[in-house]
C-alpha cells in the first residue's frame, strides 16, 4: 500500500503519551504510518504528494468541544455590538449595519455582543426605546455577550406574539412600570423567542453559516467541534432542517469541519418526541454525528443567573436561576440515559453544580457512566464537588480563553474567597476530571476567541489569577485531542497521531512543548488537513 500524501522531515507531537516521530503517511483520509522520515519515503512513490515540514511541528487536529457553529457563521452577517461603550454607539452600529447591508423593511436585524456592564452612560439593559429608535420597520433582536440575555424593539415583540400574559417557565420577559414587556428577554424565555422567529432561515442559509462558520475554526487548527446549533444567535430551529443542511454539505463533500451535534431538549415533552425517532448518541458517519442532549441548569455570572449556594457579593439576596426542580432534572437525565443518550449539563454556579453532581450521582451510581455525561463550564466550584465529579468519571467542557477575561468579573460577583476556588483546571486534574477545551463562540467574543493558542496560553500562564491552578502545555494540549476525542466516544479515530486514525492534522510553525510558555499565543497554525485534505493555509 502506497501512501497518497506524506509529512517528513518534522517533528510530529503525537500525542500517544510522549511518543515523538519525524514523518506520517497518508492513504484514503486516514493515517497509515508514523516514524522516522526514512520509514515513511519507504512507503510512498511518484505520485505521492510530499510535504517536507522543514522542522515545523505536526499535531492531531484539535477538537472544539463547545461550539455554536451555526450561531457563529451567522456572526459574521450581524452587527457586531462588541466593545460598545454606550446605549447611542449601539444606536448608530445598528442603523449603520442597516444602511450598509440595505436591509429591506421587514426584515430581521440581528445583533450580538453587548454588555451593559461596559456602557458608560449607565448599566441598565436597552429597552424597547433605545431599540425602536434604531427602526421601527425591522424587527430587531440583540443578545448579550453571554446569549442568555436578548433585547428587542417594539415590532420584534409585535411578531413573536408576547405581551403582558407571555410566560416561559425558566425564563422571563421584563416589564415595565405599567406591566408592559420592555424588550428585555432571559434565559429560557429568549429561546423560546428564537424558536418563533427561526422559519427565516432557509436550508442555504445554515449551510453557508455552516461552511463560514466551521472554516474560521479551521483556520485555527479545528478539525473536529461539538456544536449546539438549535441554540444561538437568531436560530433556536429544528433539528430536522439542520441535520439536512449538514446531509446536503456532506454528499456535497464541502463540510468544513467533522461535527459532533449536541440537540436542546430542554422538557421532558420534547425529549420524548426527539426519542421517536431513531437517532441517538453516536449515529452518524465521519463526517456527522449526534452528540448529547443539551440542558442549561443556569445562567451566567454576567448576568447574575448563575445559581449560586450563597448570594452574589455585589447584589445581597440574590442567588441566580434555577432552571430545574431537582425531580425534574433526575427524570430527564434518568429518560435520557434510559434511551442512550449521553447529555451535556451547562452548570456554570455552585448551587446549580451541586444539584447537576447529585443528580448524576443517583443515576450513575445505578447505571454506571457508560454514556460519557458531561458539563459545560464549571466556573464555582469546591475541591469536594471536583473530587466527586471525577469519582463519577465525567467529561468538563471548559473554556479555557474565558479564564484570562472573566476574573475580575468573578471576583467582584463573588468575592475574593469563593473566586478562590473558580477556573481551578489544575485541581480538577488532581481530581481526575476529564477536561476538554472549547471555545463557546460565539457566546465567548474576542478577536480571535477561537484561537487554541490562545486558550492554552490563558491556562498555562496564570500569574495574574491562581498561579496555582496553571495547567502545564501538555495537559493543556490533551485538552483538544486526547481528551476531546474521548468525551465523545472517539478516541479509535481521533484525538492523536496513530495508524488507523483520521488524518486530521495541523502544521504549527513552532514547538508548544519546547518554546517559552509566554510565546504560545503567538504560535500559528499554518495548515490544517481534514482527512488529508488541505483545508486552511495560514
Amino acid at each position: 500500500m502506497n501512501a497518497t500524501l506524506g509529512f517528513v522531515n518534522g517533528n510530529v507531537i503525537t500525542m500517544n503519551g510522549r511518543v515523538t516521530a519525524e514523518a506520517v503517511a497518508v492513504e484514503n483520509g486516514r493515517i497509515t504510518g508514523v516514524g522516522t522520515t526514512r520509514e515513511i519515503l519507504d512507503m510512498t512513490n511518484r505520485m505521492t504528494h510530499i510535504i517536507d515540514l522543514k522542522g515545523r511541528t505536526l499535531l492531531p487536529g484539535f477538537i472544539d468541544t463547545h461550539t455554536h457553529i451555526l450561531g457563529f457563521g451567522f456572526s459574521f452577517e450581524s452587527v457586531d455590538l462588541f466593545n460598545t461603550r454606550s446605549c447611542p454607539e449601539l444606536v448608530d452600529r445598528c442603523k449603520q449595519h442597516i444602511l450598509e447591508n440595505k436591509i429591506p423593511e421587514g426584515s430581521w436585524v440581528l445583533g450580538r455582543g453587548f454588555n451593559q456592564n461596559e456602557f458608560r452612560d449607565g448599566k441598565e439593559f436597552p429597552t424597547t426605546g433605545v431599540l425602536n429608535a434604531i427602526s421601527t420597520e425591522h424587527p430587531i433582536l440583540l443578545l448579550r455577550t453571554d446569549g442568555h440575555i436578548g433585547i428587542t424593539n417594539d415590532l420584534a415583540l409585535e411578531l413573536a406574539g408576547v405581551d403582558e400574559t407571555t410566560f416561559i417557565r425558566g425564563g422571563c420577559f421584563d416589564k415595565d412600570e405599567n406591566g408592559k414587556p420592555n424588550g428585555v428577554i432571559r434565559e429560557a424565555a429568549l429561546e423560546w423567542f428564537k424558536q418563533q422567529i427561526s422559519g427565516f432561515r432557509t436550508t442555504e442559509d445554515l449551510k453557508r453559516a455552516i461552511r463560514t462558520g466551521g472554516s474560521a475554526l479551521s483556520g485555527f487548527g479545528i478539525t473536529s467541534v461539538h456544536t449546539e446549533d438549535s441554540y444561538d444567535l437568531g436560530y433556536s430551529g429544528d433539528l430536522d432542517d439542520i441535520h439536512e443542511a449538514y446531509r446536503q454539505l456532506t454528499i456535497e463533500n464541502n463540510m468544513p469541519v467533522r461535527v459532533y451535534q449536541k440537540v436542546s431538549l430542554p422538557r421532558k415533552a420534547e425529549l420524548l418526541e426527539f426519542l421517536k425517532q431513531p437517532l441517538r448518541t453516536g449515529h452518524g458517519n465521519d463526517f456527522f454525528r449526534m452528540g448529547p442532549m443539551k440542558l442549561w441548569t443556569d445562567g451566567t455570572i454576567g448576568a447574575r443567573t448563575a445559581a449560586l449556594r450563597e448570594d452574589y457579593t455585589d447584589e445581597p439576596g440574590q442567588t441566580g436561576i434555577y432552571l430545574y426542580e431537582d425531580d425534574e432534572l433526575r427524570d430527564l437525565l434518568q429518560t435520557a440515559h434510559d434511551n442512550d443518550m449521553q447529555t451535556c449539563l451547562h452548570s456554570i454556579g455552585d448551587g446549580s453544580l451541586e444539584q447537576v453532581v447529585t443528580c448524576l450521582e443517583g443515576l450513575i451510581g445505578k447505571k454506571g457512566n457508560r454514556l460519557r455525561h458531561r458539563i459545560v463550564h464549571c466556573q464555582v466550584g469546591s475541591r469536594s464537588q471536583y473530587e466527586r465529579i471525577g469519582r463519577l468519571g465525567l467529561s468538563v467542557n471548559i473554556q479555557p480563553i474565558q479564564t484570562a477575561t472573566d476574573y475580575p468579573l468573578i471576583e467582584y460577583r463573588l468575592g475574593k474567597k469563593r473566586a478562590s476556588a473558580c477556573h481551578a483546571w489544575q485541581t480538577c486534574i488532581d481530581c481526575g476530571v476529564n477536561l476538554t477545551g472549547s471555545s463557546d463562540v460565539p457566546c465567548t467574543y474576542s478577536e480571535d476567541a477561537a484561537n487554541v493558542f490562545h486558550g492554552i496560553h490563558a491556562i498555562v500562564n496564570r500569574d495574574a489569577w491562581l498561579p496555582q491552578e496553571a495547567v502545564s502545555v501538555y495537559d493543556a494540549l490533551k485538552m483538544y485531542t486526547v481528551n476531546a476525542a474521548v468525551s465523545a466516544f472517539e478516541e479509535d479515530v481521533k484525538g492523536s497521531v496513530e495508524p488507523g486514525k483520521f488524518a486530521d492534522l495541523i502544521v504549527v510553525d513552532k514547538d508548544p512543548l519546547s518554546v517559552d510558555k509566554k510565546e504560545l499565543r503567538h504560535l500559528n497554525v499554518e495548515m490544517t488537513f481534514l482527512g488529508g485534505r488541505l483545508m486552511a493555509k495560514g
